[in-house]
């Protein structure tokens, strides 16, 4: 390559600055002629002595079999005045697999013909590398968050939400019609203000928030989820962000129980204690989960072997509902959720 001069410094002396790490080689070709000319760099890159001149076609031959098909039409590509910008592995000259990033442009000569490529070769293997890394770690988060909740959603430093396409799918509420706080359109009458005071005192303080509430899903039906979301705090004053998701009520119970959310682990003491916190009578429990006043009348009295596990699954989700958590023995304690009188 020529050497030219900046300001009294030849550019020999700037190559050399950029090549002295050992990942970048340059490289020029007249395309009349195919007569191609490297810098030091480019072999240490590609791993061989140049005892010939170089040529396109012998950084062509050490591309790995696997992207060979992706390299083939480099050269007419070049030759064409088409600029390339290509990233694949190469067998290096001791038999080393490395990642490369492949860069030229075309210089034209007086006529607005190709004449002469210019480019460099960059060894990406360790960006490579980190971006895999990367991409499987982003891979096991998202099936991850796929097999426990319904969707994840993010929100601004300000709480506006920022749904992704799972909200549309869920509650078949357009993206524009989410912003100013319309996304609580989705949400139960009767849960709206206490899930918006949760949101806002979650925002506010940049404590976690945590929240059940029915939505009502894309056909019009209500149903009971749980949502809750974390501060994300970034290093360097930018601002944070919220990431959320949402869980099926039932799933969540699931989860907490740490079995089935239809294992009817409640005993009579847990139900009398749960309607005492909740202040509810025999017919408001009826009423919440569908089993008669005489089945919850005679569970309270005789146990739980007294009466189908359908039921007891029925009594303790509309207790879970409310926000109650049932634990081993006879513990029952309010999960911090709004309670409501009947």
């Amino acid at each position: 390559m020529a050497a030219r001069k900046i300001s009294g410094v030849s550019s020999t002396h700037f190559l050399k600055l950029v090549e002295e790490n050992g990942n970048t080689g340059f490289w020029t070709c007249d395309i009349t002629t195919g007569q191609c000319s490297c810098s030091p760099g480019l072999l240490r890159v590609i791993g061989v002595k140049q005892t010939l001149p170089f040529r396109m076609t012998d950084l062509v031959d050490q591309v790995h079999p696997e992207d060979r098909t992706f390299c083939e039409d480099i050269w007419s590509l070049i030759r064409s005045g088409v600029p390339v910008n290509r990233n694949f592995r190469i067998i290096r000259g001791d038999r080393t697999v490395r990642w490369v990033e492949f860069r030229s442009e075309v210089v034209l000569d007086a006529e607005q013909r190709p004449a002469r490529a210019i480019g460099l070769l960059q060894d990406v293997s360790q960006q490579h590398e980190s971006r895999q890394a990367l991409d499987e770690s982003t891979g096991r988060y998202r099936a991850l968050i796929s097999a426990v909740a319904t969707m994840e959603w993010r929100a601004t430093a300000a709480g506006e939400p920022v749904f992704s396409s799972g909200w549309t799918t869920l509650t078949g509420q357009r993206e524009s019609d989410m912003f100013d706080g319309n996304w609580l359109s989705a949400v139960h009458p009767d849960d709206r203000e206490a899930v918006n005071a949760a949101w806002q005192q979650a925002v506010s303080s940049l404590s976690p928030y945590s929240s059940n509430q029915r939505i009502r899903r894309a056909d019009g039906e209500y149903e009971w989820f749980h949502a809750r979301a974390v501060p994300v705090l970034h290093k360097g004053g930018r601002s944070h962000e919220w990431l959320g998701m949402i869980i099926r009520h039932q799933e969540f119970a699931m989860m907490g129980s740490g079995g089935s959310a239809a294992d009817p682990s409640v005993t009579p003491m847990q139900i009398r204690a749960g309607r005492a916190m909740l202040q509810w009578t025999l017919e408001d429990l009826s009423r919440q989960s569908g089993v008669s006043v005489s089945s919850i009348r005679r569970i309270e009295g005789e146990g739980e072997r007294s009466t189908r596990p359908a039921s007891l699954s029925a009594i303790r989700e509309a207790f879970e509902r409310e926000g109650l958590a049932f634990s081993d023995g006879n513990t029952v304690s309010l999960q911090g959720f709004p309670m409501r009188r009947s």
